[in-house]
C-alpha cells in the first residue's frame, strides 16, 4: 500500500485546495468591505461563516455540481450533532482543568455577580463561538478535508488538515511550540468526529464546547485571547505555566495535551452517533444497524 502520494497527484490537490482558500479570502474581505470591518467577535464569526458557505457553496458547484451536505452540511441532524457536540466538548475540557488544577497550581475563588448574570453570560458567550467555530470548521474539514480524503484516505487527509488548522492559529497571542502541537492533537480529533459522525456539526459543536468551557468555565484564555470574563468565579492564580498554558490557555499546556490525546482515543474507539442515525441518512447501509 503505498502511504505518501506520487507528485504528479501533489499539484491537481493544491491547486483546488489553494482555489478554495484564495476564494474564501476573496469572499471575506468583499462582506468586510460592505459590512465594515466588525470590531466584536461576533460579528467577525458571523461573516467569516458567511464567507466559508459561499466559498464552499461556489467552489462546489465548480467541482462537479456539488452542493454543501456533499461536505458534510446536512440540514437533517444539524441541532442535534451541535448541541450534543457542544456537550462533548465541555466534556473533553475537564479533564484539563482538573490537571491543571492538580498539578499546575491553577487556583478559583469567586467574585461578585449573581447565577442569572452567570447563566447569561455563558449562554451568550456560546452564541457568539459558534459562528467562529463552524467558520474554521467550513474552512478547514469541509471542502479542503473531502478533497483529500477522497483521494489520499483518511489519515494524510487528517494530516494535511490538522497541520493547516495548526498553522491557522500561528500568529495567535502567547502562542509556542506546545500550544501548536496541540492545536495538532485538536485538529485530529475534530478530523476524526467529522469522519465519524459523516458531517461537520459535530465537530463544530465540539469546537464550541471546548472553547466555552475553556473560556468561559475555566475563565481562561482561548488560543492566546481574553474572550470573557465569567461573573461568579475568578482565576486566582495561574500556576505552572507549562502545565497550565499560560496566557495562551489550557491549549498552550501539557494539560491539554492529556485531555486531547484522551480525548482522541476515545473517539477513535466509540461510535460516536448511533448507526440507525447513519443509516437513516443513507451514509451507512441499512443492514449494519442489526
Amino acid at each position: 500500500m503505498r502511504l505518501l502520494p506520487e507528485r504528479s497527484e501533489i499539484v491537481p490537490i493544491l491547486f483546488r485546495l489553494g482555489g478554495f482558500a484564495a476564494l474564501f479570502v476573496v469572499v471575506v474581505i468583499v462582506l468586510f468591505g460592505l459590512a465594515g470591518r466588525p470590531e466584536s467577535l461576533a460579528a467577525f464569526g458571523s461573516l467569516q461563516f458567511v464567507g466559508a458557505l459561499v466559498a464552499s457553496a461556489i467552489v462546489l458547484r465548480m467541482d462537479g455540481r456539488r452542493s454543501l451536505p456533499d461536505i458534510g452540511l446536512p440540514r437533517r441532524g444539524a441541532g442535534r450533532g451541535l448541541l450534543l457536540g457542544t456537550l462533548l466538548g465541555v466534556a473533553f475540557v475537564l479533564p484539563a482543568v482538573a490537571i491543571a488544577i492538580g498539578l499546575g497550581g491553577l487556583r478559583y475563588g469567586l467574585e461578585g455577580g449573581t447565577v442569572i448574570e452567570y447563566a447569561a453570560t455563558g449562554m451568550w458567550t456560546g452564541l457568539i463561538l459558534l459562528p467562529a467555530a463552524a467558520s474554521e470548521e467550513i474552512a478547514v474539514r469541509g471542502y479542503p478535508l473531502r478533497v483529500l480524503l477522497d483521494r489520499w484516505g483518511p489519515w494524510p487527509a487528517l494530516a494535511v488538515t490538522s497541520a493547516a488548522f495548526s498553522v491557522l492559529h500561528g500568529a495567535n497571542p502567547n502562542v509556542g511550540r506546545m500550544a501548536l502541537l496541540n492545536i495538532v492533537l485538536a485538529g485530529v480529533l475534530l478530523g476524526l468526529l467529522c469522519l465519524k459522525t459523516g458531517d461537520l456539526w459535530w465537530a463544530t459543536g465540539v469546537h464550541t464546547g471546548w472553547n466555552l468551557a475553556t473560556g468561559f468555565v475555566a475563565d481562561l484564555p482561548v488560543s492566546g485571547l481574553e474572550l470573557v470574563d465569567a461573573p461568579l468565579i475568578e482565576v486566582s492564580a495561574i500556576g505552572t505555566a507549562w502545565v497550565t498554558g499560560g496566557d495562551f490557555g489550557l491549549e498552550g499546556g501539557l494539560s491539554a495535551t492529556v485531555a486531547l490525546a484522551l480525548a482522541i482515543l476515545i473517539v477513535a474507539r466509540t461510535r460516536i452517533v448511533p448507526a440507525r442515525w447513519l443509516a437513516a441518512r443513507g451514509q451507512i447501509p441499512a443492514e449494519e444497524t442489526e
